[in-house]
């Protein structure tokens, strides 16, 4: 055996583990599914064959189109907030004098994001609750009983409540994602900013900011995934409601699978949604990085 061959085998060796598991828990559950969704199946006994029927209804499932766009009303909603706050907090922290308040703002603002969703989840349901609620009970005691309402029983505030409590928990991962951005820029830039007389507003809007724009692709990306794949917070504070005005289409795969124990067509939701993110991925990736090569 040739130094090459030996070569290709020992880094085969070190491949294949990893391969393994990914084949295992990725490539095989996405199979499985796949094949799932052409039978009628209860999740036990045996499977009957139906062919493209699962699909066929979805076309018709009012309520799983109305998941579909709950899931992308997500997506287009949190996308810009956080993106606007994440970059608003490092410019903010990163232009602290002080390195110990920099350093207490840095470990405040990513500690929700360090919690387990179902505690996030839990807390915040237990903060909106209607009856003995700490929001509510600090409307009434302000004196501002008017105010007071079921955040998580209307669907006109329920859906906000979600939105802020995902914003809440993942903005710090955003921030600190910006923040070392800004700490990559040369200091030298920054320096010839201050030297031409540029206040803190114009030195980020004309210097930091277009310099972050690779920190910015990779941030919209992670933003956009995540936000696709929301399940903890509509599933734990409203349960898909009130109305399902807040079930994203991973609540309800996951209702006609453990619920309604119809886990052929939950897998038809699933496939779809695969295909829909894939395709929707690969979009924001070429958009968002598709200038990179003129870039340089």
């Amino acid at each position: 055996m040739n130094l090459k061959m030996q070569n290709r085998v020992f880094i085969l060796s070190f491949l294949l583990p990893a391969m393994l598991i990914y084949g295992i828990f990725v490539i095989y559950p996405i199979l499985s599914g796949l094949t799932t969704s052409f039978f009628q199946w209860r999740g036990t006994g045996a499977k009957t064959w139906i062919g493209f029927d699962n699909y066929q209804k979805l076309l018709t499932d009012e309520n799983f189109i109305n998941s579909l766009v709950n899931t992308f009303k997500y997506t287009l909603v949190q996308v810009p907030i956080i993106l606007f706050l994440a970059l608003l907090f490092a410019l903010l922290i990163t232009g602290t004098k002080s390195a110990k308040w920099a350093n207490f703002y840095r470990s405040n603002i990513f500690m929700p994001f360090v919690l387990p969703g179902v505690a996030i989840a839990l807390l915040w349901a237990t903060i909106f609750n209607p009856i003995n609620g700490l929001f509510n009970i600090v409307l009434r005691t302000v004196g501002l009983d008017s105010l007071a309402h079921e955040w998580l029983g209307d669907p006109d505030t329920a859906f906000w409540a979600i939105v802020w409590v995902k914003t809440w928990a993942s903005i710090g991962f955003y921030t600190l994602l910006f923040i070392a951005g800004i700490s990559n820029i040369p200091k030298e830039v920054l320096e010839a900013a201050d030297i031409d007389g540029a206040s803190r507003v114009q030195k980020s809007m004309r210097v930091i900011i277009p310099m972050l724009s690779p920190v910015v692709k990779v941030v919209v990306i992670f933003l956009i995934l995540n936000s696709l794949k929301m399940f903890e917070e509509p599933q734990l504070m409203t349960a898909g409601g009130p109305d399902r005005s807040t079930e994203p289409i991973s609540l309800y795969m996951y209702e006609q699978a453990f619920s309604n124990f119809n886990f052929g067509y939950a897998s038809a939701i699933g496939v779809v949604f695969f295909i829909l993110t894939f395709i929707f991925s690969i979009f924001t990736i070429k958009t968002m990085g598709g200038d990179a090569n003129e870039e340089h």
